[in-house]
């Protein structure tokens, strides 16, 4: 019979985590065994545990529907974990028999005093999942919304406009903020020591705005994050034809595309400059340059943000597929567009981070079409 190390070990989660990390956390570990239709966790329950389904098919069900399903391998609950006072937003049932490995939150803390590698795998786990979960919202928003601005593109200017360019320069007047006082006001980060900050600082680059400039477009291959410095960032999501919806207005200390950082892929939104500014930009080389307590810190930071998005995408969504009975174009999408404005960028701070609550399972069915629809 297997230990409960040698099953962990055994995890894809924890491929890359040494041995002798596993064993040494696998004390902090516990393993709970299911009935069909017992239930793990109740929503609206605080959460005190993360685990992992070693065997069986958990249901994830929000009044009394069934949102997602978790399968052997799969990790539950790992990124309201990072965030004390979180609240389930989901029950957890199992569908046939099953076995979950349980990590309390304790546990979870334990590790990353220790900085043991197993806490950075769940880490990485907890990232992508709420990278995946926000793809999906912002899909489902893309099905939803009529679009009533004209898409940005990217076009060579008209002569009377590369002259006008060549009289007034597009670089703002005002210097670039310190960028210091910006990094400390995202999520986390206001205690970090200086040691954290100092790597950090220098893997952002400064970068003018220029008046109505796309700054990157729907679909475009991307590998880089962008944090607001001066002015202000309209974020547009390409919905049908040649027509947008402006989702969002973006100001000084607010983060966009960071979800790039996480995941490598084409962009999810266009953002626009509305007026000459600043912004500070870390691509994926530099991010990938930060090591130690630097990088943890980040990453946590990320996680953050990423958890203040998906919050806000989820409560308009479900707000929509509960209550729209009117057409596209209607008033009922007003909130829900407001909030999918916060998919590519989003004003974060610790008022915001205290409300988190995030969702346990990422399956597409939660986004889909009502029939009929």
């Amino acid at each position: 019979m297997l230990s409960l190390a040698d099953e962990l070990r055994m995890l894809p989660l924890f491929q890359r985590v040494p041995a002798s990390a596993v064993s040494s956390a696998a004390a902090l570990w516990s393993v709970r065994t299911l009935h069909v239709g017992e239930v793990l966790w109740r929503a609206g329950a605080p959460v005190e545990e993360i685990g992992i389904v070693l065997a069986g098919d958990l249901r994830a069900m929000l009044n009394e529907g069934e949102v997602g399903r978790v399968l052997p391998g799969e990790v539950v609950g790992e990124a309201s974990g990072f965030f004390p006072g979180s609240l389930r937003s989901a029950s957890l049932v199992a569908k046939s028999p099953s076995t979950v490995a349980l990590l309390p939150v304790s546990g979870l803390r334990t590790l990353r005093w220790q900085r043991s590698p197993m806490h950075g795998a769940l880490l990485d786990a907890a990232l992508s999942t709420l990278a995946r979960r926000i793809q999906f919202a912002n899909q489902r928003v893309a099905s939803l919304a009529q679009g009533r601005e004209a898409a940005p593109v990217r076009s060579e200017p008209a002569l009377l406009a590369r002259l006008w360019r060549s009289l007034v320069p597009g670089q703002p007047k005002e210097p670039c903020p310190e960028l210091l006082p910006l990094i400390q006001g995202l999520p986390g980060l206001g205690d970090a020591a200086p040691d954290v900050l100092k790597p950090l600082e220098a893997a952002f680059v400064a970068e003018p705005m220029e008046e109505g400039k796309p700054l990157f477009l729907e679909g475009e291959t991307a590998s880089s994050a962008f944090l607001v410095a001066l002015g202000t960032v309209d974020v547009l999501r390409h919905v049908r034809g040649d027509r947008a919806e402006r989702l969002a207005t973006l100001k000084p200390g607010d983060l966009l595309g960071i979800n790039t950082l996480i995941q490598v892929g084409p962009r999810t939104a266009s953002c626009v400059s509305v007026g000459r500014g600043w912004l500070y930009r870390l691509d994926a080389t530099a991010y990938e340059g930060l090591t130690g307590d630097t990088r943890l810190w980040w990453r946590e930071s990320m996680l953050g943000a990423l958890a203040i998005q998906l919050r806000l995408s989820n409560q308009a969504l479900r707000r929509d597929l509960a209550q729209r009975q009117q057409a596209v174009a209607g008033d009922g999408f007003k909130e829900l567009l407001a909030a999918s404005g916060f998919l590519e960028g989003l004003p974060v701070g610790e008022d915001a981070l205290a409300q988190i609550e995030v969702v346990l399972t990422e399956d597409t069915k939660r986004n889909r079409r009502p029939p009929g629809r």
